[in-house]
């Protein structure tokens, strides 16, 4: 079956100003070099202007600045990024429908779980005793969610996600498959006769509005808990040891490491593949790049880099070389100072 929306709701929804037609008809979402008739796109930027102008878009949100350009139906916003973001919501939303309230028969529930009106609960799913789901709360296939965890309303678990005992999760989340939530943290302490497992007992507590990857690792606190705040959102495949605060609306990109009792603030953005060392502090609104090394904590603001962008291998060879005489070089302009 065709979805199919017409602009007028559609600008409604997103928080448009409508320039056109409402009653045009929007079959598809498209990219501008691929919009075709009944599509709808989006611009960002004076740079995709030639693309618009040649596309068959049935209508495009844009900023005010470019509502000349084009004659096709107009949605305006001062962020068309955040208007295309809040399509593919509702697109998906009237895609799915109305899904009824489930629970398949294979699902293992405790008797002491309580499960609020609207839940869902899809088949082999383990619900252990002391577990409150939310209203309207969505468990995949396959999920496990341990003794006394409680899961806030609207917050959707993807098949075979993990959460241990004893984790919160706030409403409005969305846990990705694979995910675990509440494993041990890494605590050993050496011995004469080796490693010395350290129980961890705290928790693992999610705010609202986190969305976590696929196959991310949350582990629980040694002590006391760790910590992911209201908005965080978190890619696939990364490591958040034990410990870690991590502060509203920050943003981490996959493959990062974050290694124990790190504090990193709000509205932070961290590229992938960064590794952060333990026991520091970032600061709030700090930007790392990818494949950074974060070693000591950050005072300060900004957009902070490390490592070398990719070169030729020969020419990376020479500059190791230097790299490695750069202390008896300093020591001989020492010298010649002096």
């Amino acid at each position: 079956m065709t979805t199919s929306l017409k602009c007028g709701p559609i600008a409604d929804a997103i928080g448009a100003e409508i320039v056109g037609d409402p009653n045009t008809v929007i079959t598809s979402i498209a990219s501008i070099d691929h919009a075709a008739n009944g599509a709808i796109t989006f611009i960002t930027g004076p740079k995709y202007l030639a693309a618009l102008r040649s596309s068959s878009a049935s209508a495009v949100i844009i900023s005010r600045q470019f509502i000349d350009e084009t004659e096709c139906t107009r949605l305006i916003m001062d962020n068309p990024y955040l208007g295309y973001a809040r399509l593919t919501r509702v697109w998906a939303e009237h895609n799915r429908g109305v899904q009824p309230a489930t629970v398949h028969n294979s699902a293992s529930i405790d008797d002491a779980a309580i499960i609020a009106e609207g839940v869902s609960i899809d088949a082999h799913a383990v619900i252990e005793a002391g577990v409150i789901l939310g209203r309207s709360a969505k468990v995949g296939a396959g999920v496990f969610i341990g003794k006394g965890c409680t899961i806030g309303a609207n917050t959707v678990i993807h098949p075979n996600a993990t959460l241990l005992h004893g984790c919160t999760v706030g409403s409005d989340c969305e846990i990705h498959s694979g995910a675990v939530i509440g494993a041990d943290g890494f605590g050993f302490a050496p011995s004469a006769d080796g490693w010395e497992k350290i129980y961890q007992l705290g928790a693992v507590q999610i705010g609202n509005r986190v969305s976590i990857g696929a196959c991310t690792t949350v582990d629980r606190g040694a002590i006391e808990n760790t910590v992911i705040s209201d908005g965080v959102i978190l890619d696939n495949h990364i490591q958040i040891a034990h410990n870690v605060m991590i502060g509203k609306n920050t943003a981490i990109a996959g493959c990062t490491g974050v290694a124990g009792s790190t504090t990193i603030g709000a509205n932070c953005r961290i590229g992938g593949a960064v590794s952060i060392v333990g026991h520091i502090k970032l600061c709030d609104n700090v930007m790392i790049t990818a494949n950074s090394f974060v070693n000591n904590s950050v005072t300060q603001p900004g957009s902070y880099s490390s490592g070398f962008p990719l070169e030729p291998s020969k020419q990376w060879r020479k500059n190791a070389v230097r790299l490695h005489k750069l202390d008896e070089l300093s020591r001989q302009v020492g010298k010649l100072k002096s």
